[in-house]
């Protein structure tokens, strides 16, 4: 272990220190004496800055890798201040929202793709795929860097990785101000100031309220902050941010169930056929139990401090906390009543009897009940530079460290040997609902029965190289070095409300560790357009230890093996990802890109049996086999064009093909030993849940820069959502869609800004989110009107 590192330190240090010397003294500004005068610029501006993610700070031209950007300009036009709606314009992906705030995003077939706020990781959305994010207030733009980016970011970076960048402090004078009101009590207020603070030190704040009734009297309410300070010295900078949220949410489990099977009324008539739902259903009719909540509390503080000793070496090391708290009760699943006697007036058929449904009433079956605290430090350090040789060549390079330790500690309101009954009190706990006109039939009172605590630390050594060996040529050569170690240990809790462990017993371990790479080039035949290629991997660990007394484990041979107790069950998911692509710009008229890709992953775990009779000892397990893997391939295109000053026109597509691939054996011979059930459905080409093949966006925007009309800005997009498999048996199906959206505003002379915006102008009503088959109703066309104030 100690060579590789030595190696590697040499590597990045050699550069550097051949060019302590010799190199031109970078020209300084004092920003603290300056004055800038930004006025609106158009959204292709934002698309030629390089992007952060990328870390080099070159042009994107010179890198063989593809990304999309939104700036804010684009968000507030359309009033967009959640991160489901912004990534929209993002083509080839897709953002789903669960419990009313859970929300998971995947890019490119695949639903691993971190989100980073200002280039630091948010280990949620790596650990669980999925989690709560905050507003838009106070962010700049969305970068996105699509397909694998392990050697840039570490483990679990399979579709990609997203950074939100916040607002940076600004030495101009700032207030931005902005109220709200919506269809359904949609009230939001914002403040936005900026400036200089004392001597050097500029500072950005930010503070957003909202109120929201919603469509499905959902009632959440936001509330978020956020402060910068900064300083710019001859060869230092100094940036700390930090922010926090207090949300609530009602959380959301849409409506009664589609039909489980075809139902037939008492004479034997048909009545409904499998996956139809009832008629006369109010797309508004909420069931959720007057007790569901959901609570989110979050804290992050970040400082930055970078020391530039010539071109050839920048020090920068960045050090970040987060805190996020978590607190959760929702009714979850409903059901409607059954017997085997006929007292309700319809019935379906099961083992060739007629089993009787009460399609009046659903009952409040497993309430769910679960918290978390996480806390979370991340420390980067990172050297930097680029050396100019007598050639004409140039070297470019990045190295660094990053170390990552990630706390939780979760509990839950299930298991621990209790029975549900004697976990949640009051009268709500298998209540029956009216399914017209629903109305909560008594509070709910839960306890916590059990809990998971979980400790995860990573250590990352990572090098970048970009050789520009002349104005047509470039290549990419990177590597990265990750151990990532993993602990848990399942809590005992004597059924309390509040989050206490009664007893924590040693914790189980297991480590994994990786190398990934880049390799890739560039060719500019001319200087508006670069062609490139490249190939990358990733890898994904497991988070699991082994357990035989609940699990029976099947290797990639099909056949049944014995892992160790304690230790890490299978090997961590790898793959890789090619691709090729272009970007071309016309000056700052025409900007354009197309990438195509090929992804695999390899070693993916499936639950195959989750009521296997194990015949050694007589216990029903669960069955989990790494049996099987999947790939993706598709193509991207982005287009932005300026014909004229004042318009802008945007457009994406993005098709995605995402399937599974073939077993290393015939899952046949599974389902023969009891292994596989028969009712999963797992076949060499299959489509991927939750992936659609095809997206698109278009989005334009119009401002008249003189004339009588002079402050008037016009705006429309336009997106369209592929339909969407929820799993593999296709049991439920989301169904294509198109989402249209208007707006207008006016900005007077002297900083008001009056604004109205249009969304889901067609009212298109197909749904896009479930719970299981409890489908959740899209919001109808709403309104939204803002007036604002800007310095």
């Amino acid at each position: 272990m100690k060579t590789p590192i030595t190696l590697f330190l040499a590597l990045a240090l050699c550069p550097m220190l051949y060019a302590q010397d010799g190199q031109p003294k970078r020209e300084y500004t004092n920003f603290q004496d300056t004055t800038f005068q930004l006025s609106e610029v158009s959204i292709t501006v934002h698309r030629q800055r390089p992007m952060s993610i990328t870390k080099l700070g070159v042009p994107n031209a010179y890198v063989p890798i593809s990304g999309s950007v939104i700036p804010t300009t684009m968000l507030v036009e359309r009033g967009i201040v959640n991160l489901q709606d912004a990534v929209k314009f993002m083509p080839g992906t897709r953002m789903r929202t669960t419990y009313g705030a859970y929300q998971q995003f995947q890019v490119r077939g695949f639903d691993h793709t971190p989100i980073m706020i200002d280039g630091v990781r948010d280990e949620r959305t790596s650990i669980n795929n999925s989690a709560p994010m905050g507003d838009l207030a106070s962010v700049e733009r969305i970068e996105l860097l699509k397909g694998p980016a392990s050697v840039l970011y570490g483990h679990s970076t399979v579709g990609g990785i997203l950074n939100i960048i916040r607002k940076a402090p600004t030495a101009r004078t700032t207030i931005n101000t902005r109220l709200s009101y919506g269809s359904w009590n949609d009230r939001r207020a914002t403040i936005d100031l900026g400036g200089r603070l004392v001597g050097p030190f500029n500072y950005r704040a930010v503070v957003n309220w909202q109120d929201m009734e919603g469509y499905r009297y959902v009632n959440n309410r936001r509330f978020s902050g956020y402060a910068a300070i900064g300083a710019r010295w001859e060869n230092q900078e100094l940036d700390i941010r930090g922010g926090f949220n207090r949300d609530r949410y009602g959380t959301e489990i849409g409506l009664p169930p589609l039909m489980a099977d075809d139902i037939f009324n008492a004479d034997g008539t048909p009545y409904l056929s499998k996956g139809q739902s009832q008629s006369g259903i109010n797309p508004r009719w909420r069931y959720n139990n007057e007790s569901d909540f959901m609570l989110h509390h979050g804290t992050n503080v970040m400082a930055k401090y970078n020391y530039r000793f010539s071109p050839a070496f920048k020090l920068e090391n960045r050090l970040a906390y987060t805190y996020d708290n978590i607190d959760y009760f929702s009714t979850e699943e409903l059901s409607y009543p059954t017997s085997d006697n006929p007292i309700y007036k319809h019935y379906y058929m099961s083992k060739g009897k007629k089993k009787f449904i009460d399609l009046d009433t659903v009952q409040l079956t497993y309430p769910l009940r679960f918290a978390y605290t996480v806390h979370t430090i991340n420390e980067q350090i990172e050297a930097s530079g680029h050396i100019t040789f007598g050639n004409g060549m140039k070297y470019n390079y990045l190295a660094g460290y990053n170390y990552v330790y990630f706390f939780r500690n979760t509990y839950r309101g299930y298991g621990g040997g209790y029975k549900l009954s004697e976990l949640i009190e009051g009268p709500g706990l298998y209540s029956k609902v009216a399914v017209h006109n629903p109305h909560s039939m008594g509070y709910m009172d839960p306890y916590f029965s059990a809990g998971t605590a979980t400790r995860n630390y990573t250590h990352g050594l990572y090098l970048q190289n970009l050789f520009e060996l002349s104005d047509k040529f470039k290549v990419m050569l990177s590597g990265r070095f990750d151990q990532f170690i993993f602990k848990t240990a399942t809590a005992k809790i004597n059924r309390l409300k509040t989050r206490e462990y009664s007893d924590l017993p040693d914790f189980d371990k297991t480590s994994t560790s990786a190398l990934t790479y880049r390799i890739g080039a560039v060719y500019l035949p001319t200087p508006g357009l670069s062609v490139y290629g490249s190939f990358a991997n990733f890898f994904q660990p497991y988070r699991n230890i082994v357990n035989t007394a609940t699990t029976v484990y099947i290797g990639a041979d099909g056949k049944r093996f014995y892992p160790t107790s304690g230790e890490e069950a299978f090997k961590a998911q790898k793959g890789y990802q090619g691709e090729i692509g272009a970007r071309y710009n016309l000056t700052s008229r025409l900007q354009a890109t197309a990438s195509f890709f090929y992804i695999r992953r390899e070693n993916e775990n499936k639950t195959l049996n989750s009521r296997y009779v194990d015949p050694t000892d007589g216990k029903t397990k669960s069955v989990v086999g790494q049996v099987a893997g999947s790939d993706s391939k598709g193509l991207e295109v982005e287009v932005a064009y300026t014909p004229t000053d004042g318009l802008s026109l945007l457009a994406g597509y993005g098709y995605t093909d995402a399937r599974i691939r073939k077993f290393s054996f015939s899952p046949e011979r599974l389902i023969d030993d009891g292994f596989m059930d028969r009712g999963i459905k797992m076949q060499d080409g299959m489509r991927l849940a939750g992936i659609p093949m095809n997206t698109f966006y278009f989005a334009a925007s119009y401002k008249f820069t003189r004339g009588p009309l002079q402050g008037l800005g016009l705006n429309a997009t336009a997106t369209y959502m592929d339909n969407v498999y929820r799993d593999l048996n296709k049991t439920l199906i989301y169904p294509a869609y198109w989402d249209t959206d208007l707006g207008l505003s006016y900005r007077l002379k002297n900083g008001i800004r009056l604004q109205v915006n249009v969304n889901n102008v067609l009212d298109d009503d197909k749904y896009t989110q479930s719970l299981g088959t409890q489908i959740t109703p899209r919001t109808p066309r709403n309104y939204l009107f803002t007036i604002g104030y800007s310095l």
